[in-house]
């Protein structure tokens, strides 16, 4: 795996174990959140249980090389988590949100995105 792969996946893990535990506390910016985007403090919670173990994934898979079942493990979470960016920013256009707020999901799913094919290089 290349260094930019390798530090694309702590970057990403940092970024989405933290978005995923405050969606889990489900602390009261994102009880607004929830609200706005239509989904219930259950499956908010669920959302940020997935990215959490997504961001796991990541870092399960940092050190992993060719196509060990770790690697695998690693480009799967990073495919399920540009899936998952590419639905949050679908999300945020359907209830007319501005750029300010689907800009982090879309950095995040470039991101995600680069880390697989970086990996995949």
């Amino acid at each position: 795996m290349s260094v930019v792969a390798s530090l694309l996946s702590i970057v990403l893990f940092l970024a989405f174990s933290s978005a995923g535990a405050q969606k889990i506390i489900f602390n009261p910016v994102m009880s607004k959140a929830a609200g706005h985007l239509g989904f219930t403090k259950r499956s908010y919670r669920g959302i940020g249980l997935i990215e959490v173990l997504g961001a796991i994934g990541l870092l399960i898979g940092l050190a992993a090389k060719g196509s060990s079942l770790l690697a695998i493990v690693n480009e799967i979470a990073a495919a399920g988590l540009f899936v998952m960016m590419v639905l949050a920013v679908t999300f945020h256009l359907r209830n007319g949100d501005k750029a300010k707020y689907f800009a982090p999901a879309l950095i995040l799913g470039v991101l995600a995105l680069l880390e697989l094919i970086f990996r995949l290089n």
